[in-house]
């Protein structure tokens, strides 16, 4: 009783530092951060353990028997963040049991998500306050801790046709497709096209691959060629041909995105007549010939 009235005559800064009693917070977590975060695909939950304990000096040790009890507020908030990074803590403010030489541990939710333009494997922090109130005469306490973790390749292709993706040609015409293709993933990404299906006597070509750069919208454009049928005769055909494109991490390629796949329409009417333009300057080169021959035999 005399220890606890000597305690309430003193100022609390006073006693504070004539008791030496300060709280003491430590943030522990497990390794839910160790597998990269996919961008807009999951939100990665894991649990803070908030260790609490009192530091004290011989002179706090009376004191603190006086306090059990009493309760002591803890703060938990998230300071600083990427970008394009959300990170939320379920349960901000905790408190624990003044306990007289034992440890005490509470547990808040901490949950992150990252956005797809999260750069791809680059390290990035997230930076948790724990606040401990001033509670009586044990000091309060306040320390940040940070938490690494890394975003994963997100591969997302954004295709269009400036010049559509169906043609009406002639059998002895190329029908040529531009396609370009836009990165909106978060990372250099190299995409393989490759030409699914061709129908006989048809001839189908693409470019076989592109490079997008790191940043949303840089973009590239790939080329398909289609050469219908030119057999002889009068033609009145259609075809559809079909491209896949499949995005992949340039600096791993086991690291693959969906593939996306396109149609590709052309319609081939009109006669072809395959070799004619040669007979016809053959005979053209031929009637000279014999014009020049016989003027010669005139003039001579």
């Amino acid at each position: 009783m005399l220890m606890g009235t000597f305690a309430a005559m003193i100022p609390m800064t006073s006693a504070g530092l004539v008791f030496n009693l300060q709280s003491i917070l430590n943030v522990n977590w497990g390794n839910e951060t160790n597998d990269p975060l996919i961008p807009r695909g999951e939100l990665r939950t894991l649990t803070l353990v908030i260790t609490h304990s009192i530091a004290r000096g011989v002179t706090g040790d009376a004191v603190l028997v006086s306090m059990q009890g009493s309760l002591i507020p803890i703060h938990v908030t998230v300071v600083e963040t990427p970008s394009w990074c959300t990170a939320t803590v379920s349960q901000g403010t905790l408190s624990v049991v003044v306990q007289s030489n034992q440890v005490t541990t509470v547990q808040t939710q901490l949950s992150i998500q990252v956005d797809n333009d999260a750069p791809a494997y680059s390290l990035a922090y997230i930076k948790v306050k724990a606040t401990a109130e001033t509670t009586g005469l044990i000091e309060g306490y306040e320390n940040e801790f940070s938490l690494a973790f890394v975003p994963a390749y997100k591969s997302f292709i954004s295709p269009s046709f400036p010049e559509s993706y169906s043609k009406d040609i002639g059998p002895m015409d190329t029908a040529v497709f531009p396609i370009q293709i836009a990165n909106m993933g978060n990372a250099r990404t190299i995409v393989f096209l490759k030409v699914v299906n061709v129908p006989e006597d048809w001839v189908a070509l693409v470019t076989d691959q592109v490079v997008l750069e790191e940043p949303a919208g840089s973009s590239a454009t790939a080329y398909l060629v289609i050469k219908p049928s030119n057999s002889f005769g009068y033609h009145n055909e259609e075809a559809s041909i079909q491209v896949s494109m499949q995005p992949v991490y340039a600096d791993d390629f086991s690291k693959k995105g969906e593939i996306t796949t396109q149609t590709f329409l052309v319609e081939s009417r009109g006669f072809s007549t395959p070799g004619f333009e040669m007979i016809l300057f053959l005979s053209a080169v031929g009637a000279i010939m014999i014009v020049l021959s016989f003027y010669r035999k005139r003039m001579g």
